[in-house]
């Protein structure tokens, strides 16, 4: 988003003040922000106020100015329009290009990407016309993001709240950096350590962090793919996220996905090489100086696999001297289109924020860097384009 020329257009809501969150969002990803007012939002806010915030002067019918620059037609051009909080009149207007006023004609003018943020009565967006609205607005390339179901202003309960200023942000992002080559393409992205139960309150895990592969979900979101995340960490995301613990639940959640030869697998789960031979019923009692505890080679999950698809694998080591061959093996063994190899040493290390990796394919490889971990995921995007 760095540099980027965004348009925030607000509408008349009383959720309208969750549009500061949104500007502040977008600052700090490095966009250039401009607001547009309706004339509604008049009515809950002034401009003052936003032009405090982007340092800009703001559109509206009350401060339309030719002569100075500030029309529909300058402000028609940025690279992203974001219309959120977006009314039901808005959005009907909208979709039969209506151009009454100076907000509705700067959209009317504007040839950028757009996305459409919705926030009213549900009844009001579950109407008919407001549907039918939506349904031509997303066939002719506007994003939409669903509002969300809870108490409304009004105390009805539905599905009609803003989406989190978060969730709009994310949806900009992947808006403005959709790469046709994704589009349609399916890709999971799995992450986060297993945990194989020794007993009820325990279990035998690692200390993976999940961040890169988050950072990978998030990449080929952006790029727009119809990712799904299959997680044992906790996060909020625009994508689904289904969360597993065990290596079965992972295998389990991996063989579910409905993927054909063009889509993709990321396997960067830390699947535990070796589990408990028993489980212990409840919890184990603490009767004896030691306990002899039996594991066995866990399941070998991309081998245990039923899925027709791309597969990159992830490959963590530690000796240098042995990585790479060990990545080749692996590569050749599963089956696999990619491997990700990743060493350990005193800069890469668990839940580091930056990482280094060697991309090896049949044909070759590639040495990303060291970088951060958003910044190579979006380098393995281009580079899964090839294989």
């Amino acid at each position: 988003m760095k540099n980027k020329k965004i348009l925030l257009a607000v509408c008349g809501s009383v959720s309208f003040y969750k549009a500061y969150e949104i500007i502040s969002l977008l600052k700090s990803e490095g966009a250039d922000v401009r607001v547009m007012l309706s004339d509604g939002a008049l009515r809950f806010a002034n401009l003052i106020s936003f032009e405090a915030l982007v340092q800009n002067r703001v559109l509206s019918s009350i401060s339309e100015d030719w002569q100075s620059g500030l029309n529909h037609i300058n402000y028609s051009k940025n690279d992203l329009i974001i219309i959120a909080p977006a009314s039901a009149n808005t959005i009907n207007k909208i979709a039969h290009g209506v151009a009454d006023n100076v907000f509705l004609q700067t959209i009317l003018a504007s040839t950028c990407p757009k996305l459409i943020a919705p926030a009213a009565n549900n009844n009001m967006l579950e109407n008919f016309t407001t549907k039918n609205s939506l349904e031509i607005l997303s066939k002719n390339g506007y994003d939409i993001c669903e509002p969300v179901s809870k108490i409304l202003a009004c105390g009805d309960l539905g599905k009609g709240a803003l989406a989190d200023p978060q969730i709009i942000v994310e949806m900009a992002k992947r808006t403005l950096n959709q790469d046709n080559f994704y589009k349609g393409k399916k890709v999971v992205v799995t992450g986060g350590a297993t945990t194989e139960k020794i007993d009820d309150v325990r279990g035998i895990t690692n200390f993976s962090s999940g961040k890169m592969a988050k950072a990978l979900a998030d990449a080929f979101y952006y790029a727009g793919a119809e990712l799904t995340f299959i997680s044992s960490n906790e996060f909020s995301a625009p994508y689904p996220i289904i969360k597993f613990s065990s290596s079965e639940e992972l295998l389990n959640a991996i063989n579910s996905q409905n993927l054909s030869q063009n889509d993709l697998l990321v396997m960067c789960a830390a699947v535990s090489d070796y589990k408990p031979k028993t489980k212990f019923n409840g919890k184990m009692k603490k009767s004896q100086n030691e306990l002899n505890l039996e594991l066995v080679l866990n399941t070998d999950i991309l081998k245990s696999l039923n899925l027709n698809c791309k597969k990159i694998g992830f490959k963590m080591e530690m000796d240098r001297a042995l990585a790479k061959q060990n990545a080749i093996n692996m590569l050749n063994s599963k089956n696999l289109n990619a491997v990700c190899l990743n060493v350990l040493d005193e800069k890469i290390k668990f839940g580091s924020d930056q990482t280094k990796i060697d991309f090896i394919t049949p044909n070759g490889e590639f040495d990303t860097g060291f970088d951060t971990k958003p910044n190579i995921a979006q380098k393995i995007t281009e580079l899964a384009k090839q294989i």
